[in-house]
C-alpha cells in the first residue's frame, strides 16, 4: 500500500504547475471524500451507533468548496488569482481537519475491523497528501496555473486498492455486510449504466 501512496504523491508533484491539476483535484476528491464518509459508516456499524451525520455533511461540503475554488482559481484574472488561491489553501486546510476528525472517531473494539479502518485511513491519507501537492503555490499564482502538463492520476487505481481493503472479511457480520455496499465506483454512473452494471 505504501507503494500506491508514494506513486500517487509522485504523480501529483509532476502536475503541480499545470491547469490539468483542476481535473486531477476533482478526481481525487470524487474518490477521497466518499472514502472518508465510508470510514464513518464502518465505525458506526461496528459500534452499533448512528453515523456522525454532521461530520459526513461537513466532509461533503468542504470537498465541494475545494472543487469550486479550484475551478474559480483556474479562470481567475491575474489580479484576483492570489486571493482565490489563498481561499483554496484555507479550504484544503479545513478538509485536512475533517480527516483528522475522522481519525479521532475511527476507534472500534473489534481488532479486525480496526485493522480495516486503519488501512483505509492510511490509504485516504495518501490522497490528502496528493491534494496538497497538486495545488499550485499562491506565490506567482497567475503564472503558475497557466502551464499545461498532463495529469497521470488514476481514480480507478485508488478505487481498486480501496475496494480490495474495504471488502476483505473481518468476521464481524454487520461490518462485512455493510462494506459490500460501500465500494467506490471506478467508472461514471453513465458508463456503468451503458455496461448494464458489469462495470464497477
Amino acid at each position: 500500500m505504501r507503494k500506491v501512496v508514494v506513486a500517487l504523491c509522485l504523480a501529483m508533484f509532476s502536475t503541480a504547475c499545470s491547469t490539468a491539476w483542476v481535473s486531477t483535484l476533482d478526481s481525487i476528491l470524487s474518490a477521497a471524500a466518499p472514502a472518508l464518509i465510508d470510514i464513518l459508516q464502518i465505525v458506526a456499524v461496528a459500534n452499533g451507533q448512528p453515523v456522525n451525520g454532521n461530520l459526513a455533511a461537513k466532509i461533503g461540503a468542504d470537498a465541494t468548496v475545494i472543487k469550486t475554488l479550484a475551478a474559480d482559481f483556474a479562470k481567475a484574472s491575474s489580479g484576483s488569482a492570489p486571493g482565490v488561491c489563498q481561499q483554496l489553501q484555507a479550504a484544503v486546510s479545513a478538509y485536512q481537519a475533517d480527516q483528522q476528525l475522522v481519525l479521532q472517531v475511527a476507534q472500534v473494539s473489534d481488532a479486525n475491523t480496526q485493522t480495516k479502518i486503519t488501512l483505509l485511513t492510511d490509504l485516504v491519507a495518501g490522497t490528502v497528501s496528493a491534494i496538497t501537492a497538486v495545488i499550485p503555490s499562491c506565490q506567482n499564482a497567475a503564472a503558475i496555473r497557466s502551464v499545461k502538463i498532463a495529469a497521470p492520476y488514476s481514480v480507478s487505481t485508488f478505487a481498486a486498492h480501496y475496494n480490495s481493503i474495504l471488502v476483505a472479511p473481518t468476521g464481524n457480520a454487520a461490518v462485512d455486510a455493510a462494506t459490500q455496499k460501500l465500494r467506490l465506483h471506478q467508472h461514471s454512473r453513465f458508463e456503468r449504466a451503458v455496461a448494464f452494471g458489469r462495470l464497477q
